[in-house]
């Protein structure tokens, strides 16, 4: 059994499928901001929920950024630790390989975004009060926040994205940040 784990989307997500990528459970969340003391909770209840237990697990599909420090670190230990003990099959997305359209935003802080704005260019870091006029002339975002006379499309196509991925056998996954996290 495959499972998909994503605390990075504005819904949280816990995904099992199986080898011929059906999907067997789908479980939307939220432990935004208490990534550290609800996500395990969430994880075990869900396979317990499924009868599975750890050892079940085949592949893991984790996104790993970007987004808030707290939440990232939480995931990635969670992921690392399963790998560190059982030896699961992990692959790696970020929250920009889960739209197929662009402009694609994150929400980075108070003050910024990331913004990509094709497939093939580079994560702009963008000030929000820079943000609308950076999306003149464009109708359509991928975000979770609502922007003024835009549509903003926030539901990833998990069932897509599950058919289409690759799975890889990555033995450690590292936190997929874009600015240096701000702390002391």
């Amino acid at each position: 059994m495959n499972i998909l784990l994503d605390t990075i989307s504005a819904k949280n997500a816990l995904i099992l499928f199986d080898n011929e990528r059906v999907i067997w459970e789908k479980h939307f969340f939220d432990v935004r901001l208490q990534e550290s003391t609800l996500l395990i909770e969430e994880f075990d209840a869900f396979l317990k929920k499924n009868h599975l237990d750890y050892t079940d697990l085949e592949n893991i599909v984790v996104v790993n950024g970007p987004g808030s420090f707290t939440g990232v670190r939480t995931t990635v230990l969670l992921v690392n630790t399963i790998n560190f003990v059982l030896k699961k099959n992990i692959t790696t997305l970020t929250y920009f390989d889960l739209f197929e359209n662009y402009p694609i935003i994150k929400s980075s802080s108070k003050r910024d975004c990331f913004l990509k704005m094709e497939k093939e260019s580079e994560i702009e870091i963008i000030q929000n009060e820079d943000l609308k006029e950076r999306l003149t002339g464009i109708n359509t975002v991928y975000w979770d926040m609502m922007l003024e006379n835009i549509e903003t499309i926030s539901e990833v196509n998990y069932e897509k994205i599950i058919q289409n991925i690759v799975l890889k056998n990555k033995k450690i996954v590292e936190p997929y940040y874009l600015k240096k996290p701000n702390i002391s």
